[in-house]
């Protein structure tokens, strides 16, 4: 057992791994760990992987019969010493990552990143993030996305700034133990490794208090000083689906 976990181990954790991310892309899922510009070359790499990982189960395969044959001309001695606990730890251990590898990708389903990693995440209204800002002059401003008001705001503007702006967003909620809330979306650049979370705060009193955090919504409305602070300040709250593309790109 222990040498077919050595000789096996890594494979199949390359087949869990391929598998995965071609049955993702068939879904329409892989989106929710890549940007979507990297999907074609990413199911054509797992391509070229299949016929890669095909081609070393066959030398593994070919490898192992002829090593059999050889075993029979010897007596091996496996007795029960310290170096024998230690290889059958090991082979535990090494069965087990195969085991948690084929559930976490192959049985769980996929998901977008939690509100609860947002919510341990320093918001882009409070130091801008790296977007440009956009230009209130000329725009539609109810086209502005939640990456777009946070980098405003982020830029130092004001309620004042603001007066007569109205916003239009979907995020989903982001409330803190304090009750303070905030509509946030993730961006993503490469993969969801460097996803930066935009979050713009939101007067509580005008949230539901059906709605959690991590609900999806649309939030309407314009910008207000709240306790000295600016805050979007909902004329409406609706509660949404999950976007089919839920990062901003």
């Amino acid at each position: 057992m222990s040498e077919l976990v050595s000789r096996w181990a890594g494979l199949a954790l390359c087949g869990i791994g391929l598998v995965a991310t071609l049955a993702l892309a068939a879904a329409g899922d892989l989106t929710l760990y890549i940007h979507p510009r990297y999907v074609v070359f990413t199911v054509v790499l797992s391509i070229v992987g299949v016929i890669l990982f095909a081609a070393a189960v066959w030398v593994t395969a070919t490898s192992r019969r002829a090593a059999h044959d050889h075993d029979h001309d010897h007596d091996h001695d496996h007795g029960p010493g310290p170096r024998g606990r230690a290889r059958t730890l090991s082979t535990l251990v090494t069965g087990a990552l195969v085991v948690v590898a084929a559930v976490a990708l192959l049985v769980a389903p996929p998901t977008t990143l939690s509100a609860e990693r947002a919510l341990s995440t320093a918001s882009a209204a409070d130091g801008g993030g790296d977007a440009p800002r956009p230009s209130l002059v000329g725009s539609d401003p109810t086209r502005f996305s939640v990456r777009d008001w946070a980098s405003i705001l982020g830029s130092g503007a004001s309620a004042g700034d603001l007066v007569g702006q109205q916003a239009d967003v979907t995020g989903f909620l982001l409330i803190d133990d304090a009750g303070a809330v905030r509509v946030g979306r993730y961006a993503v650049t490469c993969c969801t490794v460097d996803a930066q979370l935009f979050a713009v705060p939101v007067v509580a009193s005008g949230v539901p208090d059906d709605l959690r955090s991590g609900d999806w919504v649309r939030v309407t409305g314009t910008f207000t000083d709240d306790a000295g602070a600016t805050h979007l300040s909902p004329a409406t709250v609706d509660a949404v689906e999950e976007p089919d593309a839920p990062y901003l790109s």
